[in-house]
C-alpha cells in the first residue's frame, strides 16, 4: 500500500512537471509566432501604422527590423513592400508587377538601399521618406504615404 502511495505519489510530480513543461513550449511558440506574424502589414490600421513607426524607431537606434507591407489595392493590384533594415542600412523594395494597371517603365521592382529613414507627419498623413540613398545624391525620397482618416476607418472595420 505504502509503494502504490508513493508510485501515485512519484506519477502526479512527473505529470506536473510535464504539464509545466509543456506549457512554456507552447507559449513560447505563440510569442515567436506572433513576432513573425507581427512583421506583414496589411490591414493598416493603428496597430499597423504602430508598428511601421516602430521600424523607423529601430533604426535610428542601430536596431535591425523587417516588414512586408501590403497596402490596399484601389485600381489594380497590389504594389508590395518588402523592408529591410540592419540598423545602419535600409534596403527598401517596391514591387508593382502585380499592378494590372502599372506599365513601361513605371512595372517592375525598385530597390532602394538607403542610411536613413524619416516619418514626415502633417494633419492630414504619414510620410515615411529615405535619405542618404545609393545613387541618389541628396535627394529626399517619399516611399510611403498613407492618409490619416484611412487608418481610422481601417482601424474601426478590423477591431
Amino acid at each position: 500500500m505504502r509503494r502504490t502511495g508513493m508510485l501515485l505519489g512519484a506519477l502526479i510530480v512527473l505529470l506536473t512537471v510535464w504539464a509545466g513543461a509543456a506549457t512554456y513550449m507552447w507559449l513560447k511558440a505563440d510569442r515567436h509566432q506572433h513576432a513573425e506574424w507581427n512583421n506583414i502589414l496589411h490591414r493598416f490600421n493603428q496597430a499597423d501604422i504602430e508598428r511601421l513607426n516602430e521600424m523607423v524607431h529601430r533604426h535610428r537606434e542601430g536596431k535591425g527590423d523587417y516588414l512586408l507591407l501590403i497596402p490596399p489595392a484601389f485600381d489594380g493590384g497590389y504594389w508590395i513592400h518588402d523592408v529591410h533594415s540592419n540598423g545602419r542600412t535600409i534596403t527598401w523594395t517596391i514591387d508593382n508587377t502585380r499592378d494590372g494597371m502599372s506599365s513601361g517603365a513605371d512595372k517592375g521592382k525598385q530597390e532602394f538601399i538607403c542610411k536613413n529613414i524619416q516619418l514626415r507627419e502633417n494633419s492630414e498623413r504619414y510620410v515615411y521618406t529615405l535619405e542618404q540613398c545609393a545613387g541618389e545624391g541628396d535627394e529626399i525620397l517619399p516611399v510611403f504615404t498613407y492618409r490619416k482618416d484611412s487608418i481610422a476607418e481601417n482601424t474601426k472595420k478590423h477591431r
